[in-house]
C-alpha cells in the first residue's frame, strides 16, 4: 500500500517507453498496463513478466503435467493476489478515500491507497485485503471437500505438509491444484498478518492501533524501527536457508521501513521523549489551543511519495515551495 502519483501513465501523448519505464530513474515502477475497470488501472512488473515466462520455460524438460499445472497455479495465483489488493482499495474507497492504481510485482501486490488521515480509515483500508482471504478459505477447503479429500488437507501440519500434497496429487489434477491454491491463500494470510514488516498488512494493523493510543508520530517511528529489525532476522533465516524469495522480501521490507523512517523523522521531528504518557493526535496540547501546521501534512505526504516514485526533477515549483518551507518550519 502507498500515495500513487496519478500523473503516472496518464497521458496519451507519451510513447510506450515512457508509459513503461517512466523517468527511469525508479525501476520499482517499471511495468506494463494490464486493464482498468472501475476506476482502478491494474499494471504487471516486467520482471514479474520474466519470471512467470521463466517458471513456465522450466517445467518443459518435464513432463506435461508439470507445465500445465504451473500454468494453472500461477493463473490462481495472480487471481487470489489480486483480489487482496481490490479488497484494499474497496475498503479504502468506502472510508472516503482515494484508490486507483494495482501494481503486481513479484513479490506480490502494491495497491495505492490514500485513506483519510486518521487511524480507522488506515485500519480499515488494510483490512480489507486480508478480508479476502478469510473468505477464500470456506471456498477452497469446501472445494477440496467436495473433490473426495479428507479434513486432513483442509487442516494440515504446516510443517510437514509433504503428505498432504501427496494425497491431494492422488486425487487428481484439480484437486492438487485446488489444494494448492488452499496452502498458498492460508500462507498468504498467516505470513502478511505475523510479520511486522513494510509493507506487509500485519505491520500497518498494529501501526494503526499504535496510532489511535498513542499517536501517529510516536507510531510511525516504533513500527518503522520494529520493521528494521524484522527485515534483518527474515534476511539471516533467508541467507541461512537458501530463500531467495524470501531474502528478496527482506530486502524490499528493510528498504520500505527505511523510507517510511525517514519521512517521520522528517514529518514529526527529532525522536520524542518515550518515557511520556501517549497522547493521541486529535489532543491539544496542554497550552490550550492546537496549532495549525504552515503546511498541511497530507500534503507533505503526497510530494514525498511524488519523490519517491519519480525523483526530485519532478516535483513543480509550488510543490518544491511547501517542501521548503515544511522543512524551514521544523528547523
Amino acid at each position: 500500500m502507498g500515495i500513487y502519483d496519478r500523473d503516472w501513465g496518464t497521458s496519451e501523448n507519451r510513447g510506450w517507453w515512457a508509459r513503461v519505464f517512466g523517468d527511469g530513474e525508479n525501476p520499482l515502477r517499471w511495468s506494463l498496463p494490464l486493464y482498468k475497470a472501475w476506476g482502478i488501472a491494474v499494471r504487471i512488473h516486467i520482471v514479474f513478466v520474466i519470471i512467470i515466462a521463466a517458471r513456465l520455460i522450466g517445467t518443459v524438460r518435464e513432463d506435461a503435467i508439470g507445465f500445465q499445472f504451473m500454468l494453472v497455479w500461477l493463473a490462481g495465483l495472480f487471481l487470489l493476489v489480486l483480489l487482496h489488493e481490490y479488497g484494499h482499495c474497496i475498503a479504502c474507497r468506502k472510508v472516503g478515500g482515494e484508490a486507483d492504481e494495482i501494481l503486481m510485482w513479484p513479490l506480490g501486490g502494491l495497491a495505492y491507497c490514500l485513506p483519510p488521515n486518521t487511524w480507522r480509515a488506515n485500519l480499515i483500508t488494510i483490512v480489507g485485503g486480508p478480508l479476502v482471504n478469510v473468505i477464500f478459505v470456506p471456498i477452497l477447503a469446501g472445494a477440496i471437500l467436495a473433490l473426495g479429500g479428507g479434513w486432513n488437507n483442509v487442516f494440515f501440519d504446516p510443517f510437514d505438509i509433504g503428505g498432504a500434497a501427496s494425497e491431494a496429487m492422488a486425487l487428481g489434477f484439480v484437486s492438487w491444484i485446488v489444494w494448492s491454491l488452499h496452502f498458498s491463500n492460508l500462507f498468504m494470510l498467516a505470513f502478511n498478518l505475523l510479520v511486522p514488516m513494510y509493507p506487509l498488512d500485519g505491520s500497518r494493523i498494529l501501526h494503526a492501533l499504535i496510532w489511535r493510543k498513542a499517536g501517529r508520530g510516536r507510531a510511525d517511528m516504533l513500527i518503522t524501527r520494529i520493521g528494521l529489525v524484522t527485515a534483518v532476522v527474515l534476511a539471516t533465516v533467508a541467507i541461512v536457508a537458501g530463500q531467495m524469495i524470501l531474502l528478496g522480501i527482506a530486502l524490499f521490507g528493510g528498504l520500505v521501513s527505511y523510507q517510511e523512517m525517514i519521512r517521520a523523522k522528517f514529518l514529526d521531528g527529532p525522536d520524542e521523549d518515550w518515557s511520556m504518557s501517549f497522547q493521541p493526535d486529535d489532543a491539544p496540547p496542554s497550552g490550550g489551543k492546537d496549532p495549525k501546521p504552515a503546511v498541511d501534512p497530507e500534503e507533505i505526504d503526497r510530494i514525498l511519495a511524488k519523490i519517491s516514485s519519480q525523483g526530485m526533477q519532478s516535483l513543480t515549483r509550488s510543490e518544491k515551495k511547501k517542501l521548503g518551507k515544511a522543512s524551514s518550519q521544523k528547523d
